[in-house]
């Protein structure tokens, strides 16, 4: 009831661009680079009368699964891969149910919900992004890792860690879980087909190697935009110059793996915990994070979510609307500000309500955060309003031929407005991170939690 009229341009919009890649590469051309235009323009919904190219930055390992989506009708593919998406999302969500130790069943439900309610959730399923089967294949390499030592869970939890590389940032925080021989096995499995797809698809070595340079300058050429969430574009937001963002970033990173490391160690946090601090804390230890990443949050969420009490519920009760809610998306699209903030309520009610027991006390926090917040970012929002790429691209926008693709896309970023410094935009980017740090406690209370009380149990 609360959809705002919808954005420029095709449903899946990121898709675009895999769809455009996998036709590229079925080609013989070079994903990554400006080829991948001459299929985007040809996607309905796409303004080919100007320059609004959406670069591939994913690994070589996705080819051969998006060359075979590219062999069919844009539409036929995009639907396929959503279905795909909210199938990984599913799986995620009763991969953390199992892991919270409660019965699938009945709790399924709320759960997806959740995770698809939630902005990073929505964001994924509407853009066609990977991150959800990279979420999913971090929750099911800690689910198989979980069923003991027998060969068909290892090579259960090697191929979740191959799906957890569709975006290889997400899979990062799986080094937490490296603890026994099993979990390093399977690690080193998927690894090693990864590695094995990657050179395949991806041209050998020389290919690797072109590829990292690309992704490189890929990430340069958005490192300050506004669509990142990392500690280098918030700071850049707020007004640092760009030496001192980075060294701001380089010094959270630091903070974020000694954070983690001495959780683990400080407060004894079994391998699951210690990988959910670990998925907490990465927006702050990676140099390139969107809003749709924050999707892999669900994992650990949905687990406090059904399984902590108090002080712990309690943060991560906080912690729900501050990275479930698209903060920043009240500034970009005004007309959706009812649709994101009934969203955050959404969020809200499944979190109180996948609790195993009675509500309690702690579960107004969610929300009393969401109100509170919402009373501060709507007015920030409406002060500076945000643009949306690639609606905000000048009619006919051209940019030089010659110019490579990250070059295009710098360009496109900067000829949209995206780079701008605007502290409010830096401020709504930030309440996610804010969650993320509101998660970090929430994991750490409920792991020093089960380590008081298992002995009694």
């Amino acid at each position: 009831m609360l959809r705002p009229p919808p954005t420029q341009g095709p449903f899946g919009r990121d898709f675009e661009a895999y769809y455009a890649a996998g036709a590229t590469w079925d080609a013989g051309g070079d994903p990554w680079s400006r080829d991948v235009w001459r299929v985007e323009r040809t996607v309905p919904g796409v303004d080919a009368s100007r320059d609004e190219l959406l670069p591939y930055a994913g690994p070589a390992a996705l080819l051969p699964l998006l060359g075979a989506l590219a062999r069919l009708p844009f539409d036929g593919a995009v639907a396929l891969w959503t279905l795909l998406l909210t199938i990984a999302v599913a799986a995620l969500a009763a991969a953390a149910l199992a892991l919270a130790g409660v019965p699938v069943g009945a709790a399924l439900l709320p759960a997806v919900a959740l995770a698809l309610m939630s902005g990073p959730g929505t964001s994924d399923i509407a853009l066609g992004q990977a991150a959800a089967l990279s979420a999913a294949g971090v929750a099911l390499m800690l689910l198989a890792c979980e069923r003991g030592m027998t060969l068909r869970a290892t090579l259960g939890a090697a191929a979740a860690t191959l799906l957890a590389g569709a975006q290889p940032n997400l899979a990062l925080p799986l080094i937490a879980r490296l603890r026994d021989p099993r979990a390093l096995a399977a690690a080193t499995g998927g690894g090693i087909a990864f590695l094995a797809l990657t050179l395949a698809a991806g041209g050998g070595f020389t290919g690797f190697a072109h590829y990292v340079a690309l992704l490189a300058a890929h990430g340069g050429a958005e490192r300050f935009d506004a669509i990142q969430y990392t500690a280098t574009a918030i700071a850049f937001g707020f007004g640092a110059p760009p030496d001192t963002a980075l060294a701001i970033a380089a010094g959270c990173a630091c903070v974020a793996i000694a954070g983690v490391a001495a959780a683990i160690v400080a407060l004894r946090l079994d391998a699951r915990d210690g990988t959910f601090a670990g998925i907490a804390a990465l927006p702050f230890a990676v140099p390139f994070f969107h809003e749709h990443d924050f999707v892999v949050l669900a994992l650990p969420l949905l687990v406090l979510a059904v399984s902590a009490r108090g002080a712990a519920r309690a943060w991560a009760g906080a912690a729900a609307p501050l990275a479930f809610v698209d903060w920043f998306g009240l500034a970009q699209r005004p007309l959706a500000q009812p649709q994101i903030l009934v969203a955050g309520l959404a969020v809200a009610a499944l979190f109180v309500a996948l609790r195993a027991r009675r509500p309690g006390p702690s579960d107004a926090t969610p929300f009393a955060v969401l109100a509170l917040i919402a009373l501060l970012a709507v007015p920030a929002a409406r002060h500076a309003p945000a643009p949306v790429w690639p609606d905000a691209l000048p009619p006919h926008y051209s940019v030089p031929a010659r110019a490579s693709a990250s070059e295009v896309w710098h360009a496109e970023q900067h000829a949209a407005g995206l780079d701008r410094r605007v502290a409010e935009w830096a401020s709504l980017r930030t309440l996610p991170l804010l969650g993320c740090g509101c998660l970090f406690i929430a994991i750490c209370l409920n792991g020093r939690r089960t380590l008081h009380t298992t002995p009694a149990a």
